[in-house]
């Protein structure tokens, strides 16, 4: 063993090396022929070929590992190092070395190769370089004690350099074919996107297609509000696919905050590099853990020039994201910017359809359509059902003596008012002029008065300006429903009945109908 072959034998294998590495599409498989060669060539108890480009960084991708143990050739599943270990970087750094050890030492399991019952005691390392850029390591190793000498070392690196060019043809290959894939997920992502008018929707379809297509732990989408300068969480995800609910915060600070601030992406693959960068990041999710963040990808949002937000990728391993991730999610990302606009404007207008436009509670129409609903719904399951009419009192007041600006303040103030004293499932709208309406599912006739009398108490302590010194006062009628109401029309009829009786008693008072 480890003798080397003449030079018109080396001069033949080195031919059928090439023929051989031609004729194969697998990056294994050119692993296999190009380690049969060097033991052809030299002789190995061990090897390995790895693939590592370190102008790219990432996780070194293992090809082939061999040792020799009872005779036996036995190829190694389980070494996959995380990292390039110090011998694939000195070999890179340095063009190729040779290790001579004196005896057995403890290595971790995923950083060793050969037999681990004994330590291989010559080793060689050679870095694979096609033209300008290294793209692996190859490594051959003996048991026997000083097995390898300089002149093996150099045809080593003369057998890395003969198949550097089609191990570099294989790989981008099968990166190609790799990223052909993704963007086919990609495609179909974009047309669900396209496809959809729910903002929720959106977002689960941009963290779905994230998670596909690179490694996903934690996921965030971020809006800007540029008015107020603030960054307005809209979808976050935490492993292990748990949402989570953020809150607002100023646009100085924060990954997000940088990214609305620069309009540029923003790539770390380690903690040394988030560190460095001088962003204060902004936490969420599990508050008191620690953060397990290794690799960040974060890419703004933008449409016609403008700033919508951010898109993050997070990784709780090192080295997780390279530039073909980035390309990928500035794609999604550019997307998922039209998409989340199409559907604010269509949210935006839906509620424009719905609510009263002076008072941004419900329109006639639509408050309407919904105590329908809560009336069919109390016919058919026999639950309580309880409806409230208000109407400001001596509104004409208002307006005639203080200008119709502080009457539309009055209205607003009003509607204010009451929607922050109710349920979120009380039906709240304005069925015009200075009358209002209110629907109290699960209601009964008690507790609904209790409710006006909370309202009554709660308009009457609305401050106006010096301009307008009177007291903002409502009258207040109250009904539920019976079974003798045949309609909606005739509950809310009884509650205007009880109102107009409350006018009648003196006003800022609450009448109960009762037929």
């Amino acid at each position: 063993m480890n003798q080397i072959k003449n030079s018109r034998s080396s001069v033949g294998i080195f031919a059928n090396l090439g023929k051989d590495l031609a004729s194969t599409a697998s990056a294994e498989a050119a692993a296999q022929i190009i380690v049969e060669a060097a033991n052809t060539l030299i002789g190995w108890d061990a090897c390995y070929l790895i693939l590592y480009d370190p102008q790219k960084g990432g996780t070194p991708r293992p090809l082939l590992s061999i040792d020799t143990t009872k005779g036996m050739r036995l190829t190694q599943r389980d070494a996959f190092p995380k990292t390039p270990s110090e011998n694939m970087l000195r070999a890179i750094a340095e063009g190729g070395f040779i290790s001579l050890y004196a005896g057995f030492f403890e290595m971790e399991p995923t950083q060793t190769f050969g037999d681990r019952t004994q330590r291989t005691l010559s080793q060689m390392f050679v870095p694979v370089v096609s033209g300008s850029r290294t793209i692996g390591v190859l490594s051959i190793q003996s048991y026997t004690r000083n097995a390898y000498q300089n002149p093996q070392l150099e045809l080593l690196q003369t057998l890395a350099s003969h198949c550097a060019g089609a191990l570099e043809r294989i790989w981008a290959q099968e990166a190609l074919g790799d990223f052909v894939e993704r963007l086919k997920v990609l495609h179909a992502a974009v047309s669900a996107i396209n496809a959809s008018l729910e903002m929720e929707r959106v977002c689960q379809v941009v963290y779905e297609t994230v998670s596909k297509v690179m490694p996903c732990n934690d996921f965030v989408i971020d809006g800007y509000d540029a008015d107020s300068n603030e960054i307005v969480p809209i979808y976050a995800i935490e492993d292990p696919g748990k949402r989570v609910i953020t809150n607002r915060y100023v646009a100085d600070h924060g990954m997000a905050g940088e990214i609305v601030t620069t309009k540029k992406s923003l790539l770390f693959n380690n903690v040394k590099q988030m560190d460095e960068s001088g962003i204060h990041f902004e936490l969420y999710g599990s508050l008191g853990e620690e953060d397990r963040t290794k690799s960040i990808l974060a890419v703004p949002m933008i449409l016609h020039g403008e700033i919508y937000g951010m898109v993050s990728a997070q990784s709780y391993q090192e080295d997780a994201y390279n530039n073909d991730d980035l390309y990928l999610l500035e794609v999604l990302a550019s997307h998922a910017a039209i998409a989340i606009e199409n559907a604010r404007l269509f949210v935006s207008i839906h509620n424009l359809a719905n609510t009263d436009p002076l008072t941004d509670i419900l329109n006639r129409r639509r408050f309407f359509e919904l105590a329908e609903l809560e009336f069919t719904k109390a016919g058919i399951t026999l639950q309580p059902l309880s409806v409230i009419m208000l109407d400001v009192d001596d509104f004409k007041k208002f307006n005639d003596q203080y200008g119709h600006k502080i009457g539309d303040d009055v209205l607003i103030l009003t509607a204010d008012t009451c929607k922050s004293s109710l349920r979120t499932d009380d039906i709240l709208g304005r069925l015009g002029g200075e009358e209002f309406a209110v629907v109290l599912p699960n209601t009964r006739l008690a507790d609904a008065y209790e409710v006006a009398s909370r309202l009554r108490l709660a308009v009457q302590s609305i401050t106006l300006s010096n301009i307008a010194p009177q007291a903002v006062t409502v009258s207040i009628g109250v009904a539920d429903y019976t079974l003798s109401c045949k309609s909606f029309d005739v509950l809310l009829e009884r509650a205007d009945k009880a109102m107009y009786a409350a006018k009648t008693a003196g006003r800022n008072q609450i009448v109960i109908w009762s037929g």
